[in-house]
C-alpha cells in the first residue's frame, strides 16, 4: 500500500511542476493581529500592507494556537477569506466563498433552500436528511453546528472564513472526514464606529444593513449591534407555461395549478447579532454573542430536464423548455427561527491561554417543497424541523517554549432533532400506469445525538525551522432515535407504530506532520491525518431494516504540500498532493419512489492536486487563481443495483464517479486600483471560475450529468473617501444555465438548483 502511494506521488511529480505556472488566491485583512492574550481565536487577520506593496500577510488560527499563524508557515492546506473579498465579489452567503477555493463547493441541498450540501475534496452529502451527519463541519465562532437546518452562513458581518481541506479528526469539535468552514463574526473595536449599506438589484433585491459598536466603559467594555435585512424576489419563475391535452390522469386537458404566477427561491431575511465584549484585564478576555435569525424563503427550483412518455400519454403535459422558468402547482417555500448564545473566554495564564466556548443554539421551521418540477401533485414534501443543541469546550494553548507546544482539551455536545414530514405524491410515483391518484404519506422522528471527546495536538522543533507533530483524539458518539416509519396513511389514518434504535460509537484519530522551513519564504510539508464519521440513523425509513445505523466512516489520508513567496513577497504559490482512502464510505441511494436508504459503499480512494497562487507585479494590481484537481472512484460497492433486477451490481458500481464532484476546478481573478487623486479610489475586480463536467446522482444517469461550466463575476468600487463605498457589480454574467442536483423520478428527470445572471449597486457609508 505505501509503495503505491509513493509510485502515485511519483507518477504527479510533472504535473506538479507544470502547474508552477498557474497564479493562485491569497486573501487578508487590514487590521493588525492581535496580542497573544487577546485573540487565541482569532481568525485570518493580518498584519499591515509592506511598503514594498507586496502581497499581505494572511494570519490564521487553523491550529488553535495560543496566537495566529501566518498562512505561509502552516503545514496545512486552508484558504483564507477576509472581508475585502466579501465586499469585492458581493458574496452573499458563504455558498458564494466556495468558488474563490479549490476542491471546494459550498452549496445547498437545493431541494430545501438553506440547507447546505458542502463538498471538499470529493466528500460531500447530497440530501435534506438531518438524521445524516455532513462530512464537512461548519464551526461558527467556535461552535460546530450540528444541525445544517438554516446553517448557509450570511457573509454580512463575518470577520475572517478559513476553509479547512482534508480530514479534521484532531481539533474541531465534530470530527469530519472532508474538511471544516471555519467562521468567525465581527468584534468591536476600542473606537466608536457606524457603518450603513444599502443595495439593490435585479429580482427586486433590496438589503439594508447596520453596524454600530465600540466602547461602551472605556476599553474594558466593548460592544456591537448589527442588523441586516436581505430581500429578493425569487429567480426562478412559475409562469404555469406548458401545454395541457386532455388524459387519464387530466381528463379536463388544463392545468391544475391553483398558484397565481410566482417567483421561486425568493427570500426575506432579517438578523440580528449583539456582542459584549467584557476585558478586565490584559490576561482576560470574556466576548458574549447572540443571534436571532428570522428567514423566509421561496421553495425549491425544481425544473424538467426530460419528461419521460408517460407524463404526455398519462397527464397530456408538454412542459417548457428546459431554462430557469418553471412550472409547480404549490407556492412552496420555507420559513424558521433561529436563535444562538456564545459565550468565549481567553485567559492568559503566562505560560499558555486557557479558551473555554460554550454556545446554544435552537432552530424551528416548517417548509414545503414542491420537488417534482410539474403542475402536478407528484412529489410535495413538507417537513417541520426543530433542534436544540449545546456544545462546551475547553483547551489550553502552550506558549512556553520555544522548542515544544501543544494544545489540549476536550468537547461535548448534546443535540436533539425533531421533524415530522408529510408528503402528498401520486401513484405514478410507485409505477402505476392508470387510475392516477393522490397519496399522502407520513413521517416522524425524534433523535438525541451527544458527542465527548479529549483530544491533544504537540508540536517540537528539535532544529531550526523543522517542526515535528503528532496528534489523537478520542471520541465518543451516541444516537438514540424513535421514529415513526415512513408509509402511506391509507383513508387519511397514519400509522402510529414507533421503533427505537440506540447506538453508540468509540473512535481514535491520530494525526502525524513535518515541515520544514528552508527559508522565510519556503515551506515544505507531509502530513498523516484520519478521520471518523459515526453511524447514521436513517429519519426517512420506509422499513424497519432501513432505520439502521450505517456503518461509522472512516478516511486516511496522506498529503505532501508546499508554501513559497518569492519577489520580495509580490508572488506567492502553494500547491498539495493528496491521496485519502475511505472505509465504510456512507452513501445516500434515493429511488424512484424518492425512497432514501444509507448504505456504506465499501471503500474508496480519492487523490487530488491543489494550487493556490497570487502575484502582485506593480502596486494595484494583482492576480488571483486557484486551481483543483479530483479524481474521486470508489474501490468497492457493494449492495447497490443498477439494472433494476434487484441483484447488486458491485462490478458495475464500483465504475460510479462521485456525484457533485467536478474533476477539475478552477478560478482566476484579477484585480486593479486606480488612484483618482481628489476623486478617491476606484477598484475593478473581475473572475472566472470553471469546473468540468459532473455527475448529479449517485448511479451517474446520463440525463443529470451538467456539463463543464464557466462562470463570470466582475465588480467596481469607488470609494471618493474613507467614508463612502460604491460597488456596482454581476454575477454569472453570461447567464450559465447550470444545476447542482438531479433526480430520476418516473415521469422524468428533475434539476435542482442554478442561479442565472443577478447584478445590482451597493452604496455603503462609515463614521
Amino acid at each position: 500500500m505505501i509503495t503505491n502511494k509513493a509510485f502515485w506521488l511519483r507518477s504527479t511529480a510533472p504535473l506538479l511542476c507544470a502547474l508552477v505556472a498557474v497564479p493562485g488566491v491569497a486573501n487578508a485583512q487590514e487590521e493588525q493581529p492581535q496580542a497573544a492574550a487577546e485573540a487565541p481565536a482569532a481568525a485570518a487577520v493580518p498584519e499591515a500592507t509592506p511598503e514594498d506593496e507586496g502581497l499581505t500577510e494572511v494570519v490564521v488560527t487553523a491550529q488553535k494556537q495560543a496566537v495566529g499563524e501566518s498562512l505561509q508557515r502552516v503545514p496545512i492546506s486552508v484558504t483564507a477569506v477576509n472581508t475585502e473579498i466579501l465586499q469585492q465579489t458581493q458574496a452573499i452567503s458563504i455558498v458564494d466563498v466556495g468558488r474563490l477555493a479549490p476542491n471546494v463547493s459550498l452549496q445547498t441541498a437545493a431541494s430545501f433552500p438553506g440547507f447546505p450540501n458542502f463538498t471538499i475534496r470529493g466528500q460531500s452529502i447530497s440530501t435534506s436528511l438531518r438524521t445524516l451527519d455532513p462530512t464537512v463541519t461548519l464551526v461558527l465562532d467556535g461552535m460546530p453546528l450540528a444541525d445544517p437546518y438554516g446553517a448557509l452562513i450570511d457573509t454580512f458581518d463575518l470577520e475572517a472564513i478559513e476553509i479547512l481541506r482534508g480530514p479534521q479528526g484532531i481539533l474541531f469539535g465534530r470530527n469530519a472526514t472532508g474538511g471544516a468552514v471555519v467562521v468567525r463574526t465581527r468584534r468591536p473595536g476600542n473606537e466608536l464606529q457606524f457603518e450603513a449599506a444599502v443595495r439593490v438589484g435585479n429580482a427586486g433585491r433590496f438589503d439594508q444593513s447596520l453596524y454600530l459598536g465600540g466602547p461602551i466603559a472605556g476599553e474594558q467594555v466593548r460592544g456591537k449591534i448589527t442588523i441586516l435585512h436581505r430581500q429578493r424576489d425569487g429567480l426562478n419563475v412559475d409562469r404555469n407555461a406548458g401545454t395541457f391535452v386532455p388524459a387519464p390522469g387530466n381528463p379536463s386537458g388544463t392545468s391544475p395549478a391553483t398558484n397565481s404566477e410566482v417567483d421561486q427561491v425568493r427570500e426575506d431575511v432579517w438578523m440580528i447579532r449583539p456582542t459584549l465584549v467584557f476585558e478586565p484585564s490584559d490576561a482576560l478576555e470574556i466576548t458574549l454573542l447572540g443571534e436571532y435569525i428570522n428567514a423566509e424563503y421561496g421553495g425549491s427550483s425544481a425544473r424538467l430536464i426530460q419528461a419521460r412518455p408517460i407524463l404526455g400519454a398519462g397527464f397530456g403535459y408538454t412542459p417548457p423548455p428546459f431554462g430557469h422558468q418553471i412550472d409547480q402547482n404549490a407556492s412552496s417555500g420555507s420559513e424558521f427561527e433561529i436563535g444562538r448564545l456564545g459565550l468565549e473566554v481567553n485567559w492568559n495564564v503566562g505560560p499558555g491561554v486557557i479558551t473555554a466556548i460554550t454556545g446554544w443554539r435552537r432552530v424551528t421551521g416548517t417548509s414545503l417543497g414542491d420537488n417534482d418540477g410539474t403542475p402536478f401533485s407528484f412529489l410535495e414534501i413538507t417537513d417541520n424541523p426543530e433542534s436544540r443543541q449545546f456544545s462546551q469546550e475547553l483547551r489550553f494553548a502552550s506558549t512556553f517554549s520555544d522548542t515544544v507546544r501543544f494544545v489540549a482539551g476536550g468537547y461535548y455536545s448534546d443535540t436533539d432533532l425533531d421533524s415530522v414530514e408529510t408528503r402528498v405524491i401520486n401513484t405514478v410515483i410507485a409505477g402505476a400506469q392508470a387510475n392516477f391518484a393522490t397519496l399522502a404519506q407520513r413521517a416522524e422522528y425524534q433523535q438525541n445525538a451527544s458527542i465527548a471527546a479529549v483530544f491533544g495536538n504537540i508540536d517540537v522543533m528539535p532544529l531550526e525551522g523543522l517542526t515535528i507533530s503528532g496528534g489523537l483524539r478520542y471520541t465518543h458518539e451516541k444516537k438514540d432515535i424513535d421514529i415513526i416509519l415512513l408509509a402511506v396513511c391509507p383513508g387519511g389514518v397514519c400509522s402510529t407504530t414507533r421503533y427505537q434504535r440506540e447506538q453508540s460509537w468509540n473512535d481514535v484519530s491520530p494525526r502525524a506532520a513535518i515541515s520544514y522551513q528552508i527559508n522565510p519564504n519556503v515551506l515544505v510539508y507531509g502530513s498523516y491525518n484520519t478521520g471518523f464519521r459515526s453511524g447514521n440513523f436513517n429519519g426517512r425509513a420506509a422499513n424497519p431494516l432501513g432505520i439502521g445505523p450505517s456503518d461509522p466512516e472512516r478516511v486516511e489520508s496522506f498529503e505532501l504540500g508546499l508554501k513559497t513567496q518569492f519577489w520580495n513577497r509580490r508572488g506567492r504559490f502553494n500547491i498539495t498532493a493528496f491521496q485519502s482512502s475511505y472505509d465504510d464510505i456512507q452513501q445516500v441511494i434515493t429511488n424512484q419512489q424518492a425512497i432514501q436508504t444509507i448504505v456504506n459503499a465499501a471503500s474508496a480512494t480519492i487523490k487530488g492536486i491543489e494550487v493556490e497562487a497570487s502575484l502582485r507585479p506593480v502596486p494595484g494590481l494583482q492576480f488571483d487563481a486557484a486551481f483543483g484537481y479530483t479524481d474521486a472512484s470508489y474501490d468497492e460497492f457493494v449492495g447497490l443495483d443498477l439494472t433494476g433486477d434487484n441483484v447488486p451490481d458491485p462490478a458495475l458500481a464500483r465504475q460510479l464517479r462521485f456525484q457533485r464532484v467536478p474533476k477539475y476546478t478552477f478560478t482566476g481573478a484579477v484585480s486593479y486600483e486606480f488612484d483618482l487623486g481628489s476623486l478617491g479610489d476606484l477598484t475593478a475586480r473581475t473572475s472566472y471560475s470553471w469546473r468540468s463536467r459532473l455527475f448529479t446522482d449517485l448511479v451517474n444517469t446520463p440525463q443529470l450529468i451538467v456539463p463543464s461550466t464557466g462562470i463570470w463575476d466582475a465588480s467596481l468600487t469607488w470609494e471618493p473617501d474613507a467614508r463612502w463605498r460604491v460597488t456596482v457589480f454581476g454575477r454569472n454574467i453570461g447567464n450559465q444555465n447550470y444545476w447542482d442536483l438531479g433526480l430520476t423520478l418516473p415521469f422524468g428527470h428533475i434539476a435542482y438548483g442554478g442561479e442565472p445572471r443577478t447584478y445590482g449597486v451597493e452604496v455603503g457609508v462609515r463614521f
